[in-house]
């Protein structure tokens, strides 16, 4: 059935339906209502999950990971600073190879204080060994989250997993999901499954002191776990069609008006929707560009990326994160996946406004960028900023 829901009760509703066990909950805006829609639940008898409260976001994955390892189902979420003060805990949970899976609702990092939406902190977790996936509405999130149990505890994988949506923007926005059966979701998750479990009656332990060469192989099975889990990604994504019959989780990223494109835009998250109205309307003027989103930062999807862009002219990344000193982080992933020419532009950060108008603005301007030159550049844009140029302007006239 469908319902009016917002992101954050989507991730909620979703964690209910996975039984979890264990939730570590610590609260920081944007991502709180969802620890307080599971807090309710539980007061309203609607769940058994143990919802422990602590003192700081550290403490937080630390229960989520003590659960995880003893054998329980486990979750947590969190945002900006939050993610930051965790940054130990979540290496932690990846180097002890414990199914987990997290939610980061995005939020630009301080200082200065800023509570609005960027990605920044989530991308600034991509090489600490998680699966990490990132939606681009509601029902992405609820979809994503349900999967990520699934992947995360796949023998083939066992590792742990975080779904990213853009703060507010889709945290607290209510769209229509589509909500699964309880029983179509029993079918889909099986009982949890993990590596091992500690328990006080064995010898088991976890976290001791490795010598280096196995120090160094288990970061590899790390890196083979998450590079290995695109088949397990594919075959979990068909069959999550039996749970949503809307869905189309096939590929791990999405394309639109890409087959025929001689343009291409990347994207990552909710924007994307306005990214795509401004390609529609460029579309009506004749010109072929299309926009690949990007659903899995990890693991990165180098093949599927290749065979949908290498042959395009050029592409346009748009970043509403940043590596200080360097490029935006979608950028410099896919220059070093593509030989393609490639402008790179940062947007949004600290919750800059991106309309429709000022997508169909920087995509006409690159495209007259490229007839006239190599677009190879990254540029920050600012809305109302940079000169809108109409399409077929000669060079000499901006």
């Amino acid at each position: 059935m469908m319902k009016i829901m917002s992101g954050n009760e989507a991730v909620a509703l979703a964690v209910k339906f996975s039984r979890v066990g264990v939730v570590g909950i610590y609260p920081i805006t944007p991502q709180t209502t969802i620890i307080e829609e599971l807090a309710e639940m539980r007061a309203r008898g609607e769940i058994n999950t143990d919802i422990v409260r602590v003192e700081s976001e550290h403490s937080a994955m630390g229960v989520t990971l003590g659960a995880a390892v003893a054998g329980t189902r486990a979750f947590t979420a969190t945002s900006s600073q939050g993610l930051l003060y965790m940054h130990e805990m979540i290496w932690w949970t990846a180097g002890s190879r414990a199914p987990v899976v997290m939610v980061v609702a995005t939020r630009a990092v301080g200082a200065p204080w800023n509570i609005w939406n960027e990605n920044t902190d989530f991308m600034s977790e991509r090489d600490s060994g998680w699966i990490m996936s990132f939606a681009s509405s509601p029902q992405e999130a609820l979809d994503l989250t349900l999967q990520a149990f699934r992947i995360s505890e796949d023998p083939r994988v066992f590792v742990p997993m975080m779904v990213g949506m853009d703060g507010f923007i889709l945290s607290h926005t209510k769209t229509n999901v589509y909500v699964p059966s309880q029983e179509d979701v029993d079918q889909f998750i099986p009982p949890r499954r993990q590596p091992y479990v500690i328990d006080p009656e064995t010898q088991e332990s976890m976290g001791n002191i490795f010598q280096p060469v196995h120090y160094m192989k288990l970061r590899q099975s790390i890196n083979d776990a998450i590079q290995g889990s695109i088949d397990v990604i594919k075959e979990v994504g068909r069959e999550y069609e039996k749970v949503n019959p809307l869905s189309d989780y096939k590929t791990l990223n999405v394309q639109y008006k890409l087959e025929d494109a001689d343009y291409a835009i990347v994207t990552m998250g909710a924007w994307s929707l306005d990214a795509m109205e401004a390609i529609d309307k460029l579309r009506e003027k004749g010109v072929k560009v299309g926009l690949y989103r990007i659903r899995y930062i990890r693991p990165w999807a180098e093949q599927e990326i290749r065979r949908s862009l290498e042959d395009k002219k050029a592409i346009l990344v748009f970043d509403r994160a940043t590596s200080l000193g360097r490029a935006g982080p979608l950028y410099l992933e896919m220059k070093a996946t593509l030989q393609s020419p490639m402008k790179g532009v940062i947007a949004g950060l600290g919750g800059v406004s991106m309309s429709k108008k000022d997508f169909y603005e920087v995509i006409s301007n690159f495209i007259e960028e490229v007839k006239f030159g190599n677009p190879n550049k990254v540029e920050w844009y600012y809305p109302g900023e940079v000169k809108y140029v109409e399409l077929g302007t000669p060079r000499s006239a901006y």
